[in-house]
């Protein structure tokens, strides 16, 4: 390929020195860092990593002596400007792979995070620009997560809002989808609930039900608030 000429050499796009268990807990510490916009508890990296307490008082030990994190005793922990910037190169291989996988070979949501896990930790600069020509410069993964370009900017995000937070009768486009249990986005899947697809909500029962209907199917769905909560939508005005 003739543009491969001027690029620069074929190099992972993180430091040899990060093994593949870092890279997990640096991406994962980022994502959580932004849901709370806030530090992170132990605790809450456990959960997400389904691992004990132990091994993550560990892993952070690592991470604070390669200067990766801010670690306090008895504060949560929250990632240096050195951890950010090398877990945005995680999450920029991460997310250009689900997307590579969805696009190309036709994995549905529910199926590109695990493969993607793989992926992350093996994908050179150039390949991924090369993701990135072959999809014409991809700004979202199938989730609806923002994918940083080659410098770690990511794209301007659009004004969105939780499905609970929309007006009854109000019209919407799912944007992002929050939520990474894979049996939960398998129901997403199923009942044709994705990333930029048109839903109607037609109203929040006393019992907490969020009811829609979702394209121009007549028939209507019940999610439960705390589900609807992880969908991110832009309100479509005048629908």
């Amino acid at each position: 390929m003739s543009s491969a000429d001027s690029d620069p050499p074929d190099t992972p796009e993180s430091s040899p020195a990060a093994t593949p268990k870092m890279e997990d807990y640096l991406r994962r510490i980022y994502r959580l860092e932004k849901e709370a916009d806030d530090r992170v508890s132990n605790s809450e990296i456990a959960e997400r990593l389904d691992v004990t307490q132990a091994s993550v008082t560990s892993m952070l030990s690592t991470l604070s002596n390669r200067g990766l994190i801010d670690r306090e005793r008895y504060r949560p922990i929250r990632l240096t400007t050195e951890g950010k910037e090398l877990a945005l190169r995680v999450v920029r291989r991460h997310r250009l792979a689900e997307t590579m996988l969805a696009e190309l070979f036709e994995y549905s949501i529910s199926e590109v995070d695990s493969e993607a896990d793989i992926l992350e930790h093996h994908l050179s600069d150039r390949f991924c620009r090369e993701i990135e020509r072959k999809l014409e410069m991809p700004e979202t993964d199938p989730h609806g997560d923002p994918i940083p370009d080659s410098s770690l900017d990511l794209p301007q995000s659009k004004e969105v809002t939780s499905l609970v937070e929309i007006e009854e009768s109000a019209s919407a486009e799912v944007t992002r989808i929050l939520t990474q249990d894979d049996e939960v986005l398998e129901y997403l899947v199923s009942i044709g609930l994705e990333p930029t697809e048109r839903i109607h909500l037609v109203e929040t029962t006393p019992i907490g039900m969020v009811v829609v209907t979702i394209g121009d199917a007549n028939e209507q769905t019940s999610l439960p608030q705390r589900l609807a909560s992880q969908i991110l939508v832009t309100p479509l005005d005048g629908l």
